[in-house]
């Protein structure tokens, strides 16, 4: 199963959203899809979603799927590392009105650079992130945790 989850700010995702509906009905996308929507104004058509859920019922979800695509939110990043998921980032975006700046956009990229994850840039490259995340080794997330760890809170610091 494929997790889908953007989170809980008030922020629409509709970008992610249609993406994955699109490749679903182009039959890119086999797996059984549950997606957690937030406060986006799309409504899925080929999927099944849910606005928000509690946090255990979103750990039950992380535990049965073997792909997390989310938001670049620390939090969903990190649950997924520490379940030993495969994960697939894609930030959220100022100019699409994600959200107020491109923070999600840095966040990503320390943990990309890190090898924990895959990063989506441009949405048309999900399709081929998807096949690439298959047979693609990351670095476990235990290694560096405590270095992640310190390079994201020096970069809340730099930006508060």
């Amino acid at each position: 199963m494929i997790l889908l989850t953007v989170g809980t700010q008030r922020f629409q995702f509709n970008r992610l959203l249609t993406k994955v509906d699109e490749l679903i009905q182009e039959g890119i996308i086999k797996s059984d899809m549950f997606a957690q929507i937030g406060y986006s104004t799309y409504i899925p058509k080929n999927y099944k979603y849910i606005t928000l859920i509690s946090s255990d019922e979103m750990d039950r979800y992380f535990d049965q799927s073997d792909l997390i695509i989310t938001h670049s939110g620390t939090s969903s990043i990190i649950k997924g590392l520490k379940k030993g998921k495969k994960i697939i980032v894609v930030p959220r975006q100022k100019k699409f009105d994600e959200h107020i700046d491109d923070h999600q956009l840095e966040i990503a990229m320390m943990f990309e650079k890190k090898g924990f994850i895959e990063v989506v840039y441009n949405i048309n490259d999900l399709a081929q992130k998807i096949e690439i995340i298959k047979t693609k080794e990351y670095a476990k997330y235990a290694n560096e945790s405590q270095f992640l760890l310190n390079d994201i809170k020096k970069y809340i610091e730099k930006i508060i």
